[in-house]
């Protein structure tokens, strides 16, 4: 990357964070996100098309750096897999944590931010992923509907731990508001291998197993 477009895009980062630490991203306008960043708006406009949209890339840069591992959950290791999916969701909730004031203001504000749209692809993206994998090892005759629908459900459920989460004002730990969000999870989810292709044990079981060895 270019060193001077790498310190641009690293100035309007801090700028929009900063500014949407205090108000929806919809509320900051161009004029002062680049004001703030020192930057032109000719420059603003080669890093995003709104303030929305670089606080998404700036926000789904982060998570990136550990939530792709969802998609190849399953191929990686079906014995260890829902120990590694907990893993990666606490993760997402402590990288929440790290701008809970930003994350206010995309998933608790009214009427909700566009930035969702964003976050709403990019899992939608790596969920399905996920499903895709687990029809392939299940072995089970699911359907494309079924797979659309449980792709979009996983994204709707990543919403619910945030949104929920956010809204209870993070008392609990990251764990415990994973472990919570386990034992409400559909059935299929949490379906346990214990060899290619053969399904072991149901929800139930395996969460016990995993949090209670």
């Amino acid at each position: 990357m270019d060193p001077r477009y790498a310190r641009a895009r690293a100035n309007l980062n801090e700028a929009i964070l900063r500014l949407c630490a205090t108000r929806a991203p919809e509320d900051v306008s161009v004029s002062e996100l680049t004001k703030t960043a020192g930057v032109s708006r000719g420059t603003f406009y080669a890093h995003a098309s709104s303030p929305a949209e670089l606080l998404a890339k700036c926000l789904l840069a982060e998570i990136h750096e550990f939530f792709p591992a969802i998609g190849q959950l399953l191929r990686a290791s079906r014995e260890n897999y829902l120990l590694r999916w907990r893993e990666i969701y606490i993760e997402l909730l402590e990288h929440i944590a790290s701008h809970a004031e930003v994350y206010g203001h995309i998933f608790l504000d009214v009427p909700s931010s566009g930035t969702r749209g964003y976050f709403s692809d990019y899992f939608h993206q790596y969920l399905r992923r996920y499903v895709l994998d687990y029809v392939t090892y299940s072995g089970e005759n699911n359907g494309e509907l079924w797979i659309e629908m449980a792709a979009e459900q996983q994204v709707q459920n990543t919403f619910v731990i945030i949104r929920s989460w956010l809204q209870n004002e993070m008392k609990t730990s990251p764990e415990v508001a994973i472990n919570t969000f386990m034992s409400l999870a559909a059935p299929w989810q949490f379906t346990k291998f214990d060899q290619p292709g053969t399904t072991l044990n149901r929800r139930r079981h395996a969460i016990e197993q995993l949090l209670h060895p």
